[in-house]
């Protein structure tokens, strides 16, 4: 019903109200004081005498009784037109409308705070309040111009933004420096960036250092479940915690806590069981946590300790990169102060980088998440998550899982997606229906792809269309009869190919509990005030820091300096070695180990020599008597066996020789001669 439809039906009424008030005057007048003069003027030469008559004699009480009485009729015959014609109709099959001009200004949209969504006609519309937003466009639609870059100027509070091209810090940083926030780039892989220790925000009290290690394995080595490969994922979560932990209370990393210095151990160039199993034997005072791990990764076969390895140098590949490292050397950005003073942090990555450094990046946002969600402060700042690109960050358990209560520690989200299949590829229907429900504010800017166009139109809803058929039949006389029957039917307010055909101009707004707004697209550099803004941050742009270059030290269980003694000894001797102490030799009384890095083409040896011990000694000495035995044993079974070839020709004797001795290994090669 239009607003002026509205109006003049209104006039109508009033127009009853006062006919009704001048006739029933007159009646008043006629039957209860037996007076019609008044009614025959009215009717037949003056329409207003009984205006006329009671604007005179007003003080009259038989007129102010007629009038009153006349009155009541009144607006009891108005109400009854005003009702009947402004009732709306019934729709049965859905109501479904935009808002007009009228209800968004009711809705409080045409504010001059709040988030930005879009405009319609000259008016901005701006939402304030603690819904979770998402915004959905294919390329070039207008998602940075429209929303991204005038929220990222305009918000008040502390902020997080994911900027893979570098144009949102570039426009927006200067600003937002110039109104008293603290700016930092993490730019991990370029020339230029703050720095980030993840390691630095794990707490040191016990029980809350196991659980922070924890949460950093899982975001590390995400478990996939269902797959084949769950099993080995959840060893190597458990293997990179307890490294992390090693590197945390080791007194050999001290102001060397970083990942960098884990991904080192994990790339020593030695077998891990191994090394695990010497760090546990020289630095006894390790936490039960590390020395669990440790076991852990040490009790597997052969088969296990390198699938579950080699998930975790995949998940440790970015911190092979010197600028990664240098960028996570120490920390320069303070996350937790980000509840108390207004701080702005663009993570942008070379856009070439990101599949490298998206583990990085992930472990980045779902930190802060963490840490700012571990106390709950009435009092604090409010922090912005704009996660541009969000599909580029694939899984984050951590915010998905958060996502419906973050929002009471004065947090809010902000998903930038092209499409909904982005969602499905990466967390499942299940899932995207999960963040879909939470996102209380819906921006649609276009839709390219058919699942996205449909979830549009089935969001806005269905409307009750109306229509007429008209028969015509002929009775026994000749003469036609017309019937006339309305027949209803139901319609999608905007159909899904309506949908992918909207005006490049215009955008869809789904609001929880209102109706949704079709308005226009907001482009920032046509609007005068975020054009000033934008240039000023161009002009005036942070400083940031040369990422230093960081060497990194041999790692210490495997250098001169450890506690151990390990000296490389010849590939030759320690095969032998290998031999001779078997899979079920002791570590402490094994005179040689073969250590060797996963990879086929490297094989490095060492031989760790024990301190003097009478008991080693002695059980040495009887593990040599025994092989000396089986190995004499054996010779003398070759021997034997080599007699009865006496009937086959010499080329067979020669092979069959040769075979046993490649396979028994001479006395004097392992030693025991």
């Amino acid at each position: 019903m239009s607003r002026t439809y509205l109006a003049a039906y209104l006039l109508f009424c009033g127009i009853i109200a006062v006919g009704v008030w001048i006739i029933g005057y007159g009646l008043i007048l006629q039957f209860v004081y037996k007076d019609s003069r008044v009614l025959q003027l009215t009717v037949t030469a003056n329409l207003f005498a009984p205006v006329q008559q009671f604007w005179l004699y007003s003080d009259n009480q038989a007129l102010q009784i007629a009038a009153a009485g006349a009155l009541v009729l009144a607006i009891a015959v108005a109400t009854g037109a005003g009702v009947f014609g402004l009732r709306r109709p019934s729709n049965p099959l859905g109501d479904a409308a935009f808002q007009d001009i009228a209800s968004i200004r009711k809705g409080k949209w045409f504010r001059k705070e709040g988030h930005i969504f879009g405009r319609m006609g000259r008016n901005i519309l701006r939402r304030l309040d603690d819904r979770h937003h998402l915004v959905i466009g294919p390329t070039r639609s207008g998602k940075g111009v429209g929303y991204v870059i005038p929220n990222a100027l305009m918000f008040p509070g502390s902020m997080i933004v994911t900027d893979l091209k570098g144009e949102i810090f570039l426009q927006t940083a200067g600003y937002r420096k110039a109104n008293g926030h603290q700016v930092f780039l993490f730019s991990p892989g370029s020339s230029k960036t703050h720095r980030w220790n993840p390691m630095d925000f794990i707490r040191q009290d016990r029980g809350s250092r196991t659980i922070d290690i924890q949460n950093m394995a899982s975001i590390l080595i995400p478990e996939t479940l269902g797959s084949d490969n769950a099993v080995w994922q959840g060893t190597a979560q458990q293997v990179i915690a307890g490294v992390i932990s090693y590197v945390l209370e080791s007194s050999h990393y001290r102001n060397r806590r970083n990942l960098g210095e884990v991904n080192s151990i994990f790339n020593a160039g030695v077998d891990l069981q191994v090394l695990m199993k010497l760090i546990k034997q020289k630095e006894p005072g390790l936490s039960r946590f590390t020395t669990d791990s440790f076991n852990a990764y040490i009790s597997l076969n052969e088969r296990a300790a390198r699938s579950a390895l080699l998930d975790i140098q995949k998940a440790m590949q970015p911190f092979r990169n010197e600028r990664v490292i240098a960028a996570t050397n120490v920390t320069d950005i303070d996350l937790a102060s980000m509840r108390r003073r207004r701080v702005s942090i663009y993570l942008a990555p070379n856009i070439s980088d990101v599949t490298i450094l998206r583990p990085l990046l992930t472990l980045f946002v779902q930190q802060s998440m963490d840490l700012l969600t571990r106390d709950f402060d009435p009092g604090a700042l409010p922090t912005y998550y704009l996660l541009d690109e969000f599909r580029q960050l694939k899984r984050m358990d951590e915010i998905m899982n958060k996502l419906p209560y973050v929002a009471g520690y004065k947090i809010k989200m902000a998903f930038i997606i092209q499409d909904l299949k982005s969602l499905d590829e990466i967390y499942g229907e299940t899932s995207r229906h999960s963040l879909l429900g939470n996102c209380g504010l819906q921006l649609i800017l276009g839709a390219n792809d058919q699942a996205t166009a449909e979830y549009a139109s089935r969001a806005l809803g269905k409307k009750t269309i109306r229509y007429e058929s008209e028969s015509r039949t002929l009775n026994l006389m000749g003469l036609s009869r017309r019937t006339k029957v309305e027949q209803i039917r139901e319609r999608d307010l905007m159909m899904p190919q309506e949908v992918r055909q909207m005006p490049e101009d215009r955008m869809l707004l789904l609001v929880e509990g209102q109706r949704a707004i079709f308005g226009q697209k907001l482009r920032f550099h046509e609007l005068a005030a975020f054009k000033a803004a934008a240039q000023f941050a161009s002009e005036n742009q942070p400083t940031v820091p040369d990422a230093d270059f960081v060497a990194l030290s041999k790692v210490p269980v495997v250098g001169e300096g450890y506690e151990g003694n390990l000296t490389p000894v010849g590939e030759e001797k320690g095969r032998a070695a290998d031999q001779a102490a078997g899979e079920e030799t002791p570590v402490i009384v094994a005179k040689a180990l073969q250590w060797a890095p996963s990879t086929k083409s490297v094989k490095l040896n060492f031989e760790l020599t024990e301190g003097p011990s009478d008991a080693t000694d002695k059980e040495t000495a009887k593990i040599e008597a025994r092989l000396k035995t089986t190995a004499e044993r054996l010779l003398a079974t070759i021997d034997a066996k080599l007699k009865h070839t006496a009937g086959l020709s010499s080329r067979s004797r020669l092979s069959i020789a040769e075979i046993l001795k490649q396979t028994v290994p001479d006395p004097a090669d392992v030693g025991l001669a």
